[in-house]
């Protein structure tokens, strides 16, 4: 694929945005690393702060939009403070509902309000154009009610230093994808910052450039032809639909775990450890077991604070199947305010909900399956079924992205096969017509298998290359560079969880 000019400027200076795959960001970050070491100890969580605003009032989108990054942590951290000083229950209740009520009401205004003016087909709530969210709006609230519903539930103790509470909710390399950090995590790192050390640093830089190899290369190549195939969608085949929804999960998990990467190497530079937000989902076992390795710091979060609040899993069983797709509904919310991704949790949530209701029926049926006493053909098995079903209710998340209607991809998905090898000769096709082709499908296969082999059992990236013989590691590092030069898709750098 050739790479034009204009497409490396775009990715030098993409517009008036700090994309982190831009080189304004990487030196942004470099500053803001050398600066936080010389300084003293005690002044670096200030000193990163600035910087977090800094970096959320870059964008000229941004800054109007700042009070509510100001106001979120304002509000949150003084209800905490009311929350964990004062003797009277009332007045705690009162402080929780504030917090958590703000945060709900930021998000409707800014994320659903157009979601509730068309459901109330505008007779309550007129429709409002051109409505801009500040940047890391779900991340930042979700962050900010976790502290408060924490302090309440005595799972931490309150901060008295607001400017280490602001740090926690504005962290510039959570800011735009996240993971959703927890308090009671961040604040022994915040008080007490690391000694500089090279070990931590060249881990870091690594699982940055892990991260950015599986961004660029991967997961920007796969998006040509996915956006290709959802773009036309009413006039795709079925192979080319099926391939698309199979690869837009494979593009999906390389774009986000990617920014993840990104996010927890440049932490990691500053003294910061963040949570892991995937462990191998594609070699998970069944549904349910794909969404605990699947963006644990988002799951992990309505399952602490809806999934048990409604009562988990101790209470009748028809209560428990309907708390997991209550659950999934709120998480298809979460990402946007577009009815897709409700159909999409709610077709999560009733596939989990089903995995759930016959896994001791299923048990006991295996048991009898001859085949299953194979070790490596289970384990094959229960894998491609998991990943096969992700991949089918992704559609609905493909469309809400590309706008299309997803009840016509799948009927479309039934439509045009021609045997095998005509099949693969119209996806072929379609793939060497947006520009995928010489050495790049060879260089994304071995992407996919290095990524997918290394990441193996959700083995730390960071660490175990630094367990590796020096010529294999060196290899890593100089191939990762090399294809990042040579293959990135510059100038497409949006990452997909960026907007939620």
């Amino acid at each position: 694929m050739t790479i034009t000019w204009e497409q490396v400027l775009a990715f030098l200076c993409e517009g008036q945005t700090m994309a982190i795959t831009s080189l304004l960001f990487l030196a942004f970050f470099a500053a803001v690393a050398l600066i936080n070491y010389v300084l003293p100890r005690v002044l670096r969580p200030y000193f990163l702060l600035i910087a977090s605003y800094g970096f959320f009032c870059y964008d000229p989108v941004n800054r109007p939009l700042v009070w509510v990054l100001l106001a979120a942590t304002a509000l949150t951290w003084l209800c905490g403070l009311i929350i964990g000083k004062c003797r009277y229950k009332a007045v705690r209740v009162l402080a929780l509902i504030a917090s958590v009520g703000f945060g709900i009401g930021i998000l409707i205004f800014y994320k659903y309000w157009n979601l509730l003016a068309d459901a109330m087909g505008g007779s309550v709530l007129s429709h409002r154009d051109n409505l801009l969210a500040p940047l890391g709006l779900s991340y930042f609230t979700f962050a900010a009610m976790s502290y408060a519903i924490d302090v309440y539930k005595r799972r931490c103790r309150v901060e008295l230093n607001p400017l280490h509470y602001a740090l926690f909710v504005s962290f510039f390399p959570t800011l735009i994808n996240g993971p959703i950090e927890r308090y009671p995590q961040m604040r022994p790192q915040i008080q007490k910052s690391r000694r500089f050390s090279y070990g931590r640093c060249a881990g870091g830089a690594f699982r940055m450039l892990w991260g950015y190899t599986k961004k660029m290369v991967i997961a920007d190549n796969l998006a040509l032809y996915v956006g290709m195939v959802y773009g036309d969608a009413a006039n795709m085949s079925g192979p080319n639909l099926t391939a698309a929804a199979v690869l837009f999960a494979v593009q999906l998990y390389m774009d986000f775990s990617g920014c993840c990467d990104i996010a927890l190497g440049a932490a990691r530079i500053l003294g910061y450890d963040l949570i892991e937000n995937f462990q191998s989902p594609f070699e998970a076992s069944s549904f349910n077991d794909f969404w605990r390795r699947w963006h644990i710091s988002m799951t992990g979060w309505f399952r602490d604070y809806i999934y048990f609040s409604l009562g988990g899993s101790r209470c009748a069983p028809w209560r428990h199947y309907l708390n997991i797709v209550i659950v999934f509904i709120f998480s298809g919310l979460w990402h946007g305010a577009d009815w897709r991704y409700l159909a999409w949790g709610l077709a999560c949530g009733l596939c989990a909900a089903f995995g759930a209701m016959t896994a001791k029926l299923r048990k006991k049926i295996n048991r009898c399956n001859p085949l299953y006493r194979i070790g490596w053909f289970k384990v094959l098995w229960q894998c491609l079924v998991t990943d096969a079903l992700f991949c089918l209710t992704l559609v609905f998340f493909a469309s809400a992205l590309y706008n299309v209607d997803p009840f016509a991809v799948y009927s479309a998905m039934l439509q045009g096969w021609d045997g095998l090898a005509g099949s693969w000769a119209q996806v072929s096709e379609l793939i060497y017509s947006v520009g995928i082709d010489g050495r790049l499908p060879v260089v994304l296969l071995s992407g996919c298998f290095i990524v997918f082999a290394a990441e193996h059992n959700g083995r730390s990236v960071a660490r175990w290359i630094r367990q590796q013989v020096w010529p294999l590691r060196w290899t890593l590092y100089y191939g990762a560079a090399a294809a990042i030069l040579f293959f990135a898709a510059f100038g497409q750098s949006a990452f997909i969880y960026q907007q939620y």
